[in-house]
């Protein structure tokens, strides 16, 4: 399949569709209507019919999909069949939660390193990880190849982690320090914003239904 560029919108709905067709895949499931995929999703059948059909055909009415063929179809419009590593910045709280949580999980995005200033940190094992020294980001990076890199760092840390992943040859962070930072040419950065998430969910649970 040809991969074009689509929205960030449409990568989030085709992003939990995979989600949930993983999810049903580990339950032994080789068959999904639209319908249900879009119980899974919750958003309306409708929207799943028309974002599928804008890049192809995928099952055949009154049949539904094949769960294995539209799940390889969705990655490779992502191009997420073969995700890059994943480097965490900061071994504190949030850096070992998201190790413990299982990342990786049924994402295939595999935590490759993990690396931290204190020099407390540096050597202890976490999640089968060694934690590194961040003076190793620029070495271990290459050998790595490409990455994301996640900062995981406490208030104040922010522009450091990313000025040191950048110099490292890593152009896509993923920040959950929400401080304003000076995002270096060439890098792409987002925020995993709790609170705007909240927000949403906030207005759904008060809205009139």
């Amino acid at each position: 399949m040809t991969r074009k560029p689509v929205s960030e919108r449409t990568i989030r709905r085709l992003s939990h569709y995979s989600r949930c067709l993983r999810l049903a895949k580990s339950r032994g499931e080789s068959v999904m209507t639209s319908n249900r995929l879009a119980a899974a999703c919750t958003i309306s059948s409708a929207a799943v019919r028309k974002d599928l059909s804008s890049f192809g055909e995928f099952g055949r009415k009154g049949s539904g999909y094949d769960v294995d063929g539209l799940l390889a179809s969705i990655e490779d419009i992502l191009g997420v069949a073969d995700p890059p590593g994943v480097v965490i910045v900061g071994a504190g709280n949030m850096g070992r939660a998201l190790i413990a949580s299982g990342l990786s999980g049924s994402s295939g995005y595999r935590v490759r390193a993990v690396f931290d200033s204190d020099p407390a940190m540096i050597g202890r094992e976490i999640g089968g990880l060694r934690v590194e020294p961040v003076d190793a980001l620029s070495r271990i990076l290459r050998e790595l190849g490409e990455v994301i890199a996640v900062l995981a760092v406490g208030r104040g840390g922010g522009q450091a982690a990313l000025d040191r992943v950048a110099a490292a040859g890593c152009r896509a962070v993923l920040s959950f320090n929400l401080e304003p930072m000076k995002v270096p040419e060439g890098v792409c950065l987002r925020f995993v914003e709790v609170s705007t998430e909240l927000d949403i969910l906030t207005h759904a649970l008060r809205s009139p239904r």
